[in-house]
């Protein structure tokens, strides 16, 4: 068979496993599409033919997918969690590599430690792919999702070098611990080094060709496409590591990208898209490919008359419990040095002594039910997958003799069984371990859905808020309330914020109190807080009589005559505010900003409604430009709209994905989901318009 004609059979294989997704539950994609390959293989079509440059394939599959990985990772989740990550990410990786290797090395002597060690490496690196398929039917938590998904960014990159390392020892026959040992560093840190500037260089040729006038979404979107390929090529020019090459640039990618405009937003909406597809071809042609491979391995063992095929199957299972078990033991060890840190902590902030300090410390075990069952499903949750099977398709057909690699299928087929049943744990056991808290909400109307979407929609823009483009979120953010209010509106729907806004003044005068018993604030200044939120108080109450309204009529006048004072004085050269009112002014500000971080926090509860706690958020950050006069000229409002453009884009493109996600967790209907896609796709052709 020709290579352009097996290319196409995988091609078809993906685009098949798209629509089986969608209509088999419970089975994970990885999985289908190495059911779709093991088909594939067993209507005659083989790898027996198709050859790829070993060196090809890793720069052709690995190299993207870890560029996109690093790309959308939290990097200050990761930053935050970056001790434990790294311990797993690099320790528990030559872990896995000792003892994999070790093991196989007594359990089938005919192949050579090195070979063995290289099969540890490869099945050190998780797959992220296969964990976030996975995901949507176990409970896993913010910080267990962050350390998987940093664990498997990084420890694809020390996997390959580990592998690197072994393949050189097994072709020359020789190793030497401080020559690894400087080459490990140079290639590592070199690798690193290289990648952050090749990202600093290609950004700053990216920004040269948009100064020169050229801003077309295509040449920018097949430039980013092209960027880890370029990146991966040079560092292994350099002889370092091309791997963490293309992790550094990944990472730092947003760090050297930073212009804004319309033309942006609409090259990184086109980039999500072009990204994901990537993403989901490459993966799906690796799981394909390891679908094709297994049939082919197992009749070559079958045929091999040295080993039966029940001990074949003995060693997959025993390398996998080896594999599952180094990583059980780690999480363990990880939750054990946890709980005693934070014993200790918290034994010190109640005033123990050392003596109670070492009794707390010792009374910790090491093992309880709730850390064995945590272990054991974050050691199922990081299955093998597409990084595992391609490194392991670059092994050499041979060492330098005429005579080929005779472990080279034999080491590939233990690899692809591994990755099957750890899929298959994953798959099945993992949900059991860690089930779902509640059953994903079936919604009984689109109404629900739409008010569920928008509101999350809100959540993410509140958190990409920055200083730059926070009054351009906030007109966004307002406008996915109104929206919201208009859907309230359109079914009657009623709803009250008067509680979450005395909870707010209740903050505020906790704020003042603290104040004046602190004597951060002078009394008199104290006071007249307290009062007016007093008043607005009494106002939101309303007291049930009809004083509150002179009340608020009274209040509306005060503010309109303060406002002109305060213009009058700005007018006049000479007259200067008191001090009273400068300390008034400058507490107003504090009080405020101590409102706001108490209303962020409330913005993930679950408790309070979204549109409630981002629009009270407008209202304060509005009142507080109000007091600091800033940003009242065209020039500023220009800015302003041009940046809300672009978050208008970048919420366009959120809404979308929220409604993906809330389709394949089979929470809204496939009518559903259509009907609101056209929706956002039109705002998007608004905006297209405008520009």
């Amino acid at each position: 068979m020709s290579t352009f004609g097996f290319i196409l059979i995988l091609a078809a294989a993906v685009l098949v496993s798209a629509v089986v997704n969608q209509m088999v539950r419970g089975v994970s994609t990885p999985l289908i599409q190495i059911a779709i390959g093991a088909g594939i293989a067993l209507c005659g079509f083989t790898t027996a033919n198709f050859t790829v440059d070993p060196e090809l394939f890793l720069v052709l599959f690995i190299a993207p997918l870890l560029y996109d990985e690093a790309r959308q990772a939290d990097k200050v989740s990761l930053w935050s969690n970056r001790t434990v990550i790294l311990s797993l990410a690099v320790g528990l990786v030559v872990a896995t590599v000792l003892c994999v290797g070790f093991v196989l090395q007594v359990i089938e002597p005919s192949v050579p430690l090195a070979a063995a060690l290289a099969l540890g490496a490869a099945l050190g690196p998780t797959d992220a792919v296969a964990v976030s398929s996975l995901s949507q039917r176990a409970s896993l938590d913010k910080r267990q999702e962050v350390l998987l998904s940093g664990e498997s960014l990084i420890n694809d990159a020390s996997g390959v070098v580990s592998f690197q390392f072994a393949i050189a020892a097994l072709t020359t026959g020789a190793f030497s611990l401080m020559d690894a040992t400087v080459s490990f560093l140079v290639s590592f840190f070199g690798g690193i080094a290289t990648g952050l500037v090749c990202a600093a260089l290609l950004a700053f040729a990216s920004a040269r060709v948009r100064d020169s006038g050229l801003e077309d979404t295509t040449f920018h979107v097949l430039f980013e496409v092209l960027t880890p390929f370029l990146v991966f090529l040079a560092a292994e020019e350099l002889g370092v590591s091309g791997i963490l090459a293309v992790v550094a640039a990944g990472l730092s990618s947003s760090f050297f990208n930073k212009s804004i405009g319309p033309s942006i937003a609409r090259m990184k909406i086109v980039s999500t898209s072009v990204w994901k597809v990537m993403g989901f071809v490459l993966n799906g042609v690796v799981f394909v490919l390891l679908g094709v491979q297994l049939p082919h391995a197992m009749m070559d063992t079958w045929e091999d008359r040295a080993i039966s095929n029940l001990e074949l199957i003995g060693i997959v299972v025993l390398l996998a419990a080896v594999t599952i078990g180094v990583r059980a033991l780690w999480f363990a060890a990880l939750n054990y040095i946890g709980r005693k840190r934070r014993a200790r902590l918290e034994q010190r902030n109640s005033g123990g002594t050392p003596d109670q300090v070492k009794d707390v410390m010792r009374s910790v075990r090491f093992f309880t039910k709730d850390a064995l069952v945590e272990s054991a499903a974050l050691a199922l949750a990081g299955p093998k997958g597409a990084i595992t099977l391609s490194i392991m398709f670059t092994l050499p057909y041979s060492l330098g003799a005429p005579d080929a690699f005779s472990q080279r299928d034999f080491l590939i087929f233990l690899a692809s069984g591994v990755i099957l049943l750890t899929l298959l744990l994953a798959n099945f056991v993992l949900p059991v371990l860690l089930p779902k808290k509640q059953d994903a909400q079936v919604y009984e109307t689109d109404i629900q859905a739409s008010l569920e979407v928008l509101r999350l929609v809100i959540e993410d823009l509140a958190a990409r808020q920055t200083r730059e483009n926070r009054r351009a979120t906030q007109v966004v953010m307002k406008q996915y309330n109104d929206r919201i209010d208009r859907i309230k509106q359109g079914t009657g729907y009623e709803d009250d914020d008067s509680s979450l806004r005395m909870q707010a003044l209740e903050w505020e005068q906790e704020y003042v109190l603290c104040a004046m018993e602190d004597e951060d604030v002078s009394p008199v200044v104290g006071y007249r807080m307290l009062r007016r939120i007093r008043q607005e108080m009494d106002l939101l109450c309303h007291e049930h009589n009809v004083w509150w309204l002179f009340v608020l009529m009274r209040s509306r006048l005060s503010l309109v005559l303060r406002s002109l004072k305060r213009a009058l004085q700005e007018k006049n050269p000479v007259g200067n505010p008191s001090e009273e009112e400068a300390e008034m002014h400058e507490f107003q500000e504090r009080a405020f900003e101590h409102v706001l971080s108490k209303l962020r926090v409330r913005l993930d509860d679950p408790a309070y409604r979204t549109e409630h706690v981002s629009a009270l958020m407008v209202e304060v950050q509005r009142d507080l430009r109000r007091m600091r006069r800033t940003g009242r000229g065209l020039a500023t409002v220009a800015r302003v709209e041009d940046k809300a453009t672009e978050v208008r884009r970048t919420a366009c493109q959120l809404e979308l994905d929220h409604i993906q996600d809330m389709y394949e967790a089979g929470r809204i209907r496939r009518a559903t989901a259509k009907v609101m896609r056209e929706n956002v796709h039109l705002m998007q052709l608004d905006l297209e318009d405008r520009v």
